[in-house]
């Protein structure tokens, strides 16, 4: 399958965006919520499920690390969401 391919950034300095249908993962849990000393924040997602002997457990689904101006405009952009 080939990529779908989308521009984003500005005329003078564009970012062309790559999809190549990367899985979607659910999640149920922030496990993680930092920033370093090097203004990285690591975001990590966990799915919950329930075991035959009846124990809840959590699996990583996906960590994410940002500059810190990426998690502020995703603060921003989920904060939009409280309208729908």
């Amino acid at each position: 399958m080939s990529p779908v391919v989308g521009k984003s950034g500005t005329p003078s300095a564009p970012v062309f965006i790559f999809d190549e249908g990367s899985p979607a993962f659910y999640v149920d849990l922030v496990t993680e919520l930092e920033v370093d000393e090097h203004d990285i924040v690591r975001l990590s997602f966990a799915a919950q499920s329930v075991n035959g002997d009846g124990q809840t457990k959590a699996v990583v689904s996906v960590r994410i690390r940002m500059v810190s101006e990426v998690a502020k405009k995703l603060c921003r952009d989920l904060g939009k969401m409280e309208h729908w």
